[in-house]
Order: C-alpha cells, then structure tokens, then sequence
C-alpha cells in the first residue's frame, strides 16, 4: 500500500465516517431565466448503451451546450452539442431538448460523474450533474469505488474562518462509503498528488476514531457529501483540500477529487492618515489610506468604504459615503464648520473587515470687518466730522469672510454701543437722541456661526466745542464693546433691529 510519514513534512490528515444522518433536502433556486434538467438519477448503473434527453427551459433556442464525463484522475468522454430540439412553448419560455448517449463501449468501466453545461441565449451558463457508474458492456457485478467530485464554492474560492465542503458522491450499492480527508499548503503546482505515497499512511487510521475538533458532523444522503472545515488554526495562503472515497476501509480501491482555497483569517490593517484640524473655506479636504494592507495576500481585492458624519447640529448624521475599490484616498469638498467622524472600513476577498475612525475639526473663521464712509476707508478708531444739517455714506459690503458664509453675513450698525440698524449700507445724519456732541458709530459683521468681527468709530459734531479727547473715546470704545459682547452672549435675538433697505 503506501508506507509511513516522511520526517518534516507538515499535513493534516483526517478520517471521515458518516453515521446514518436523515437525507438533505437540497433546494437551490435558481435566479437565471433559463433551467437545465437531466433524465438521469444519481446513482444510476450503465451495463449498456443508454440514451437520454437533457432538458432547457428558456425563451430563445440556448447558444450552445456540451456534456462530459469524469472520474477521479481525467476526463473519460467530452460530446460538444451542435442541434437542439424544440419542444412545447409555454407563456414566454420554451423547452429545448438534445440527445445524451453513453456507451460503456466508448467509455469502459468508471465511477463517473456526468457534468452537462449551457450557456443560454443570454450568455448564462448552467450546470446539472449526477453520478454514473459504467460497467463493461455485458457485466453486471464489477464493483466500482464510489463517485467523489467536488463542488466549486465561494468566490474565487476565498474563505475565512471556516468551509463548507459540498461534493457529489454515491456508492454502487448504496452502502455507506468511508471518506478521508488531507489538507496541506498548496505547492506551486495546486492539487498536486505527488508523493502522497511516501508522506502518509492514509488509511491506517482507526474507523471509529473521535471526529478531529477542525470539523462538523459529516452529511451523506446516498447522494452528496457535506461538512465543514474550522479554518481559524490555518495560516492565511493557498491550501489544498484533497478528498478520498471508498467502500470499505480495507479496500484498495477509491475514488480522489482535489479543490485548491485562499484562505484569509486576517482582516485589513487600516492605516487612516486624515488632519486633525482644518480652517473652513478650504477647497478640498485630503484624506488618506494608502498606507492600508493586508498581511499576506497584499492590497489587491481590497475594497474602500468610507463615511462621513456631522456629529453636531441638527443635521447630524450621515452626510457622504465613498466605496469602492478605487478608494485609497479621497478629496472632499467640506467647507462648513464642524466637528466630523471620518470612518474608514477596509474589506477583503475573504469578507474580512478592518476598521479605523478619526475626528476632524473644520474651524469657523470669523469674517474680516471692512467699513469705508464716503467712498473712504476707515479703521477701528478713526475719526470722523459729521457737519450739521449734513449725512454721511456708511457702506460695510466689501467685509470678508470663507465662501461658505459670505453671502449670509449680517451688519448690525451700533450707536454707542445700541443696535440700531440693520443692513450693508445707508446714509446717515446724526441720530435723535444723541445731546452730546461726538458718538461712537460701530458695525459688526457676524457669520452664521456667530463669529464676528467690528469696526469703531468716533464721529464728532463739528459745531461742538467740548468734544472729549481721543484717548478717552477710545477706552469707551473698547468698555462699550465688551459689554455688548457680554449682553450679545446672553441675548442672541436682534429681531427688533431696523432693516436698511
């Protein structure tokens, strides 16, 4: 048979025993328009020349079709189809027939598995397969090994933390067949079998051995094969998963079949290089994730998903989603102020998923204050002669502020420190109510923040002969200034200020 391990050599070898497990009901809907049927029971023994006809269900005549027949090491027969039949029309769809013939001349003895493929006329494939077993024209008690062929499953077959393993199988006789299991770092060649002979004893292990704690409770319904493999123990990698069917556990004879995964236990290490702080007004925000990776198969198949939330205010919530596998890094367009999570989740082919959040605060800038009177401009503390019977032109619309807010800003026109008006721009003539003979004249340009900045300046009576010195009205300024300040914190609602138009 086979002989012993070889010294260094790192596998795992595992004994499969079925017990007498109620059949799986295996329904798949099928979500293509078109289905494929076979008149063709697993299981079924072929001694001589057998015809049948593989069914299609679709609205067009199917582009094309084939059928094959394998066994555990090759491909016994291959048949291209060239001519469909068709058969009754029902509604929009129409059955499609053609003709499969198996010949054990053709074909000699096997545990085969009979795959029969489409592609509809809208360019879907289909599958149907069932287990066969040929023997020699005229024969009627050779003994074959049982059918083993596996199922493809997952995308590109990447998987983490765990596999479940789906195969056709059956036995000639419907006795229960003893399955063994091998799972070893694929080489550079996948599924390779060599040296298996001089690696491991395969079936000197007990029959009624304890299950091994990395699988399930195995499934067999005279027809497939079901259990899962715990991955969590695996390194990440290509891993060969090599299957063996027989009868009996002394028997010589068996049937192999080989499925080659990725497995992934790793999620995404997510490196998220994003500021902590920026000024508004800014046209783009940069953040970055290119430093993100996985540790073993790399950056290629990760897929990006960002979100960015307002945790503040009453829009809090969700404001833009990025996905995709393009999304490294990303520039946004973020000029209100505010305080905003930045969530960066870094998924891989294997499902697995890292996660890494930061906070970005974009700073309200106040606006600039710009006053200019008479087509001239003035600054905090200039001063100004205001001539009886006369007016002057007060104009703040050249005050700046980030784009995001210039175009709400407010003006709010003091008269020794009283709101008075409201507005960009006006002329004005000394107010009623002012006896002495200089005022401070103030304007105050304010963002939807609440941020303000403003201008005072000191307008005097020409007529007057009193006016108090300069030095004193601009510590009235600056007192009057923060008291308003003060009352403005305590009282946000200027709605009783006049409206310039």
């Amino acid at each position: 048979m086979v002989s012993s391990l070889k010294p260094g050599f790192t596998f795992l070898v595992i004994l499969l025993v079925t017990s007498n497990i109620p059949g799986l009901n295996s329904q798949a809907e099928n979500d293509f328009p078109a289905s494929i049927s076979i008149g063709l029971e697993d299981g079924t023994v072929i001694n001589d020349e057998f015809a049948f006809k593989a069914l299609v269900i679709d609205e067009l005549e199917p582009h094309s079709a084939s059928w094959e027949l394998f066994d555990s090491t090759t491909t016994r027969h291959y048949v291209s189809v060239t001519e469909f039949y068709q058969g009754v029309t029902s509604g929009p769809v129409t059955e499609w027939t053609f003709d499969i013939v198996i010949s054990p001349e053709t074909v000699g003895s096997c545990s085969c598995i009979l795959v029969v493929s489409i592609t509809d006329s809208s360019g879907v494939n289909l599958v149907e397969s069932a287990s066969i077993f040929i023997q020699s024209l005229g024969v009627t008690d050779e003994f074959l090994p049982p059918t083993l062929r596996i199922h493809e499953s997952g995308v590109d077959n990447w998987h983490s933390e765990s596999y479940i393993l789906d195969a056709l199988s059956s036995t000639i006789d419907s006795t229960e067949p003893s399955f063994s299991i091998i799972i070893r770092t694929s080489s550079a060649i996948k599924c390779t079998y060599g040296g298996l002979e001089d690696e491991v004893s395969l079936y000197a292990v007990n029959y009624n051995s304890t299950p091994h704690p990395s699988l399930s409770e195995i499934m067999w319904d005279g027809d497939t094969l079901t259990f899962e493999i715990n991955l969590v123990d695996f390194d990440d990698g290509w891993h060969d998963i090599i299957i063996f069917a027989q009868s009996e556990i002394e028997d010589s004879q068996f049937s192999h079949d080989c499925i080659s995964i990725r497995i992934d236990n790793t999620p995404p290490s997510v490196i998220l290089n994003v500021p902590e702080e920026i000024p508004e007004g800014m046209e783009t925000v940069y953040l970055d994730a290119s430093s993100t990776f996985d540790e073993y198969w790399g950056i290629q198949g990760l897929t990006y998903t960002w979100s960015i939330s307002n945790t503040g205010g009453s829009d809090e919530g969700i404001n833009q989603v990025f996905s995709g596998l393009d999304y490294r890094s990303i520039e946004l367009n973020i000029i209100d102020s505010g305080i905003y999570v930045i969530s960066l989740s870094v998924s891989d082919n294997a499902g697995n998923m890292g996660l890494s959040t930061s906070r970005l605060e974009i700073v309200n800038m106040a606006p600039t204050a710009r006053l200019t009177i008479n087509g001239e401009n003035y600054f905090d503390n200039d001063q100004i002669t205001l001539y009886p019977n006369s007016s002057i032109l007060v104009d703040a619309s050249s005050s700046t502020d980030t784009s995001n807010d210039i175009d709400g800003l407010r003006y709010i026109w003091r008269v020794d420190n009283v709101p008075t008006y409201e507005g960009a721009s006006r002329s004005i003539s000394w107010p009623d109510g002012v006896d002495d003979d200089s005022f401070i004249l103030s304007i105050e340009v304010i963002d939807d923040d609440s941020a303000s900045s403003m201008i005072s300046v000191i307008v005097i009576d020409d007529a007057g002969d009193d006016s108090p010195p300069l030095s004193i009205l601009i510590l009235i300024i600056s007192g009057g200034f923060l008291s308003y300040s003060i009352f403005r914190r305590s009282k946000s609602d200027d709605s009783e200020i006049p409206k310039w138009n």
